[in-house]
């Protein structure tokens, strides 16, 4: 089903791809993100994501897989990238097994690299982290499709002031991957 010119459908999707400890998987994360934006007629994100995947990516080979680089890794593909979909908002996040969280940092002015957070910040609508547990962290960050191109109105069907589907599709997509940790004894709770 197509949505009429300037129309976007309010679906929800979901996309994920598991990675490697290895710089190469940067490559593999951005291909990722361009074919899975432009199935969902989101092609105008597909800059900005991509260059914040690079980023949260790179960092998480860097720092979140222990031993890594240039020792190998004893569980293959360590870090997941996600892509979560509503309308026209998206939620990407990497999960590694890392227990350190993001430290934005001020690099000096030839420093060849440190403003990875600060490009994140930059493209995104929002960015942060979920507190490190027994099987690591996610590092996410969202993305809203520019006004006049059909993505989704703020929408408070509740009247409290906050946005209702804000994190609706981000607690899923949470929640489902919780579920799918290996040797996890309690299912994951639902959410709405």
């Amino acid at each position: 089903m197509t949505a009429a010119s300037g129309e976007r459908a309010e679906a929800s999707a979901f996309a994920a791809c598991a990675l490697d400890a290895h710089p190469r998987s940067i490559a593999e994360a951005r291909r990722t993100v361009r074919t899975t934006l432009r199935d969902w007629d989101l092609a105008e994100l597909s800059d900005s994501v991509e260059c914040v995947v690079s980023e949260l990516v790179t960092n998480a080979v860097r720092h979140g897989v222990p031993g890594c680089p240039p020792l190998p890794v004893a569980e293959p593909q360590p870090v997941t990238l996600t892509l979560v979909r509503r309308g026209g908002e998206v939620v990407c996040a990497v999960f590694d097994p890392g227990e350190g969280v993001p430290a934005p940092c001020e690099a000096d002015d030839v420093a060849e690299s440190g403003r990875g957070l600060q490009i994140v910040a930059t493209l995104s609508d929002a960015w942060g982290w979920s507190a490190p547990g027994p099987f690591g962290k996610a590092v996410w960050s969202r993305f809203t499709a520019p006004a006049g191109t059909g993505g989704p109105a703020d929408v408070d069907a509740d009247g409290d002031g906050d946005r209702d589907h804000e994190w609706q599709s981000f607690a899923r997509c949470l929640a489902l991957l919780e579920s799918l940790v290996p040797g996890r004894a309690v299912p994951a709770p639902a959410v709405a």
